[in-house]
């Protein structure tokens, strides 16, 4: 089973906090000033740090396919 996990670019990252504020399962916290995913064990992959991230420094990657091949076995 694969895992997914937030990006987090410390890179871009402001240290704000906005993403650790809304993320709903406490798995975002602050590491050297900058946010972190400190419990990826809790990530639910729901997107609320993506979406209010002022810089764009969190992507959610997705697996995109084409429809019809969406629910054939990966091989």
């Amino acid at each position: 089973m694969d895992v997914w996990l937030p990006y987090l670019n410390r890179n871009i990252c402001t240290g704000c906090g906005a993403c650790i504020t809304a993320c709903p399962t406490s798995a975002l916290g602050q590491v050297d000033s900058k946010a972190a995913l400190v419990s990826p064990e809790l990530c639910t992959y729901c997107a609320a740090c993506e979406i209010i991230c002022p810089v764009g420094a969190i992507e959610l990657p997705y697996l995109i396919c084409k429809v019809e091949d969406c629910n054939e076995p990966r091989t």
